[in-house]
């Protein structure tokens, strides 16, 4: 299973990236399925089913705080010509989050990740130079969600949630 940890918007921030991608995004490039919209959290990769009740307890225990999150600015990856959307500001809550869940994969034989933690929403793909001229309208986005999702190539959408964890304090 190809699996990761991700937070997962609610159906009013999927709109307004659905919308924002119908009116911007050129046909040439391929736009990430509404449903798929997201933000990782950390890669597993390919994990043994295994494996899988041991990181659905990890979303049972590990409390992620309700919080606000601005998506008002939009980024390129030339490789792997990518286009997202990210925050000028990571709230405080995001980053003490993630530090924590990267702590509590380590004892279930997940290394530290390597890469620094970029929080984006992937909004297109095959996106060979940035777009000119084009600006996203801040989206407020109250996160109150996370989610255990397995990536299945082949299928739209592509990404299933197998775990979703509400917000608690």
């Amino acid at each position: 299973m190809r699996l990761f940890f991700a937070l997962w918007p609610d159906d009013g921030v999927r709109r307004a990236l659905a919308t924002w991608q119908r009116e911007y995004l050129p046909g040439s490039v391929r736009a990430t399925h509404a449903a798929d919209l997201h933000m990782t959290l950390r890669f597993l990769g390919q994990v043994d089913p295994s494996r899988l009740p041991a990181l659905q307890q990890l979303g049972d225990e590990l409390p992620l705080p309700e919080f606000d999150l601005k998506l008002d600015r939009l980024g390129h990856w030339s490789r792997p010509a990518v286009l997202w959307a990210g925050s000028d500001a990571v709230p405080k809550d995001l980053q003490v989050f993630y530090a924590g869940l990267q702590r509590a994969l380590e004892p279930l034989g997940f290394a530290p990740e390597g890469r620094t933690f970029r929080p984006h929403v992937t909004l297109a793909r095959k996106i060979r130079r940035p777009l000119e001229n084009v600006v996203l309208p801040p989206i407020r986005w109250r996160v109150r969600e996370w989610a255990l999702v397995e990536s299945r190539p082949g299928e739209r959408p592509l990404y299933h949630p197998l775990g979703r964890w509400r917000a608690r304090e």
